[in-house]
């Protein structure tokens, strides 16, 4: 069982050093990790790491969701990248907070190419044997994502429902003749997945050794043109889409645009698919959030009509309960020790958090939501009320920054919560929040009961930049980058200012030992 903890939510590619290449890599994490613990928090939250196509920012909109990034890795030390090539890509890349992603892929690529090409003409028998060992390892995954991504780059980035049908409908001679065809990019992909295999254990023996833990997430499905769809596909009922039920800022619901996955093909297949993720997952991460978990329980779906309503699958209670917590239970076998998480955030039934909390499977408390619902006043939830089996937050990648909300309430909104929180002498509701608003704040959620505070950084520093906007489409969404390398950060006396608050806080509320 987790002990009682606090952690940091920030995307990897949120990091940045002196030594990664225009966004966050794997290696990163050593010094993030440090950089948390000196603050007293030893959990790293990240977004999913699925690797997503050319032109697709979001990562829970992934090409794979079993691949890494190979935007995330490290090209330093690889055969072939010597001083002056790194050199040239840095000059490339430039210094900017935020470098466009076409840039730095284009970079990154060319040089995890040239690696690929180095390694195997020098062809040492120990790395030999070594990714031989991976591949098998990873079978149960890699061929097809391998393939895949072989026949994304020879048919340009097109869908796979516009292949050639053969290959589109996975005939085993078409896919025999193509795996010979395309032997060179996909040993040259399984090998970049090596790469990152080797990379991120380095990062888990770390965190193990500086007693600190690493999330991840589960995203709730492979998007329509995925390795996984196309190798799945009588999983899937691509005649329908998964969104989200109509609610005060959606009247007509959310469509998410994602395959609705053929949920009683899959439990007749004991959960196959479903199963190979947790297992993937619990390979890389201490603990594991599952996004939208209620969607396990129930599924809300349209069909082609954009102006027919959407449906719930299954449409009975007593099937969704079954359905859910035979899917659950498929998770928690393969997760092992990983410590699961559920995303239940939005229209979730009662019932269906009852149920996660017999799995012992915490869920979230977001400060700004945890309100007594239809009472007079609907006053906020003293952190005081949350129960120990829970996260609690101030936001997600999804929500507006701490200072962003303050600043768009009303000073009677901002009354209720600082009466929550017990804070009157402490916080002026008149005033904008200030550092130390912010801390007292900060320290009354740290004093719950939940086994768990994972708070977003930029909450942490007082930041205003948002992560995603959800139903925006924009350049700015998934993009984000903190404001400093995290060695301008160590060296910053106002951050270190916040940093030594900050562990005392952690320490005081008892989820840090001092």
């Amino acid at each position: 069982m987790l002990t009682r903890s606090a952690g940091i939510l920030i995307p990897l590619f949120s990091i940045r050093t002196r030594n990664s290449l225009g966004r966050g890599e794997i290696p990163d994490l050593a010094p993030m990790m440090d950089f948390a613990l000196s603050m007293g928090h030893r959990v790293i939250q990240l977004l999913p790491l699925d690797e997503t196509g050319p032109d697709d920012l979001s990562p829970y909109s992934a090409m794979s969701v079993m691949a890494i990034d190979p935007m995330y890795l490290s090209v330093s030390g690889l055969a072939g990248v010597g001083r002056v090539v790194l050199g040239r890509a840095r000059a490339a890349v430039g210094m900017a907070r935020v470098v466009p992603r076409s840039i730095v892929r284009r970079e990154k690529f060319a040089l995890l190419e040239r690696a690929y090409r180095a390694t195997r003409a020098r062809g040492g028998r120990d790395d030999t044997a070594q990714l031989d060992a991976f591949l098998e390892d990873n079978s149960y995954w890699i061929r097809d994502y391998a393939l895949f991504r072989a026949l994304k780059e020879r048919f340009n980035w097109t869908s796979w429902e516009t292949w050639p049908a053969q290959i589109a409908q996975r005939d085993a001679a078409a896919l025999a003749a193509a795996r010979r065809e395309l032997a060179e990019p996909i040993e040259m992909y399984g090998y970049w997945q090596f790469i990152a295999h080797r990379q991120w254990s380095q990062m888990r023996a770390y965190a193990s050794s500086h007693g600190a833990l690493i999330g991840g997430d589960l995203a709730f499905s492979p998007r329509r043109d995925s390795a996984e769809v196309w190798a799945n596909q009588d999983e899937f009922d691509l005649s329908r889409t998964v969104g989200a039920p109509p609610d005060g800022f959606n009247p007509k619901g959310q469509r998410w645009g994602l395959p609705l996955p053929d949920w009683d093909r899959m439990r007749a297949g004991g959960f196959k698919l479903l199963r190979a993720r947790a297992r993937r997952a619990s390979s890389l991460y201490d603990l594991i959030r599952i996004d939208h978990v209620v969607g396990l329980y129930r599924t809300f779906n349209f069909g082609a009509d954009p102006d027919a309503e959407g449906t719930f699958t299954p449409a009975d209670e007593a099937d969704q309960r079954l359905q859910g917590e035979a899917a659950i239970h498929a998770i928690k076998q393969e997760a092992g020790a990983a410590q699961l998480i559920a995303e239940d955030l939005g229209t979730v039934l009662p019932w269906v958090r009852e149920s996660l909390t017999r799995f012992g499977v915490p869920g979230y408390k977001v400060m700004q939501w945890e309100r007594n619902w239809g009472h007079a006043d609907e006053p906020f939830l003293s952190p005081a009320s949350y129960p120990e089996l829970s996260l609690a937050t101030t936001g997600t990648h999804d929500t507006e920054p701490l200072t962003v909300w303050w600043r768009a309430q009303p000073v009677a909104e901002r009354e209720k919560l600082v009466r929550a929180l017990g804070l009157e002498s402490q916080v002026n509701s008149h005033s904008m929040l200030g550092e130390a608003a912010r801390d007292a704040i900060l320290a009354a959620l740290y004093a719950a009961p939940s086994r768990l505070v994972i708070i977003p950084i930029q909450d942490l520093f007082g930041w205003s930049a948002q992560i995603n906007r959800p139903g925006t489409i924009s350049d700015s969404n998934w993009t984000y980058r903190i404001p400093l390398t995290l060695e301008r950060m160590r060296r910053s006396r106002a951050i270190q200012s916040c940093v030594a608050r900050l562990r005392e806080i952690a320490v005081h509320s008892g989820r840090f030992g001092s």
